[in-house]
């Protein structure tokens, strides 16, 4: 049977920050309201963390609170209990595919109006990488994978096929120098690279992450170690690393045909960090540098380093595109 985490609280009707504060928390973090009763979260170290700090909160603020860690007593309970989790998260995936149908409706507008340029897709860009990131926030607190997760899935993929045909109108013919791959064919794949990530392999992850593959799953590895089946990337050998004065994140830009000049800002940023020789003295190099060095020393775990440095990229790829650099 699943053990699960049950908080039922009393906040006095006085203390409205209070009563927004706690449910804030508890939705960022997935909880679900069962019969109108008492919130539920599947237990883990990490829940049980978090619903004590809020029981915590909700009792310095006057208000009474209880949490009880406990089993179901069959496996029909535990099916009615995810089956709430899976109904609330579906609902919150609806609302990313109606996001994607309005976005697709203001592309199809784009094409009819004023054409296909770098300019006009900008906007599209910005926005479909907003629902990637809520489709995303979703996803981690979707504890039982609810059935419209691949639909709202399969709908970012075709638009993002849309827009990368897009680019390719926008080039007129002017092909790239070296061999070129399809972003179609590196779907759902798993990634990997060496362990103890740094700006070009974190930067990398990121790119393929929200431009090539959404679905990617990355692996870290120690020096010697193999993983068969995946991709491998800035590591000695592969297809995707350094070439020539090239970075691995400009080595990507490249081969993927990835025409958006907020990618190029980034693509020399974190060129004049991981290689140091200046050549496009970008002044954000060095800030950015120490930010992702202090989350390196205070994550040790690769997987949680990359997820902060996921956000990090994700603003500046935010503040670039507002920008039109």
């Amino acid at each position: 049977m699943t053990k699960w985490m049950l908080l039922t609280h009393q906040i006095a009707q006085d203390t409205p920050n209070l009563r927004v504060k706690v449910w804030r928390v508890l939705k960022k973090h997935g909880a679900v309201l069962f019969k109108n009763a008492v919130y539920v979260l599947p237990h883990t170290n990490e829940h049980e963390e978090i619903m004590q700090w809020l029981c915590k909160q909700i009792k310095e603020g006057g208000s009474d609170v209880s949490l009880f860690i406990t089993e179901s007593l069959s496996r029909e309970q535990d099916e009615e209990i995810i089956k709430v989790f899976q109904e609330v998260r579906n609902k919150e995936y609806l609302e990313m595919f109606d996001a994607c149908n309005n976005l697709l409706q203001k592309i199809e507008q784009i094409e009819e109006t004023d054409g296909i340029t770098d300019r006009s897709s900008n906007t599209p860009k910005k926005r479909l990488n907003e629902i990637i990131k809520n489709t995303e926030d979703i996803s981690r607190i979707d504890f039982f994978y609810s059935p419209q997760k691949d639909t709202v899935l399969d709908k970012i993929h075709f638009i993002q096929q849309k827009l990368n045909g897009w680019q390719k109108a926008s080039e007129k013919g002017i092909p790239d120098i070296g061999k070129n791959y399809k972003v179609k064919d590196f779907l759902g794949k798993k990634w990997v690279t060496r362990k103890d990530i740094f700006i070009d392999r974190i930067a990398s992850a990121w790119l393929i992450k929200r431009f090539i593959d959404l679905k990617a799953k990355f692996a870290f590895l120690s020096k010697g170690a193999q993983c068969k089946g995946a991709i491998p990337f800035d590591m000695y050998g592969s297809e995707f690393t350094h070439r020539g004065e090239d970075c691995t994140f400009e080595t990507l830009v490249k081969v993927f045909g990835l025409k958006d000049d907020a990618l190029q800002t980034i693509s020399e940023i974190v060129h004049d960090i991981d290689l140091k020789d200046n050549k496009y003295c970008r002044k954000e190099a060095e800030g950015i540098e120490q930010i992702i060095a202090g989350l390196s020393q205070r994550l040790s775990n690769d997987n949680k380093l990359l997820e902060k440095g996921m956000e990090i990229f994700d603003a500046l790829y935010s503040s670039y595109s507002s920008k039109g650099e």
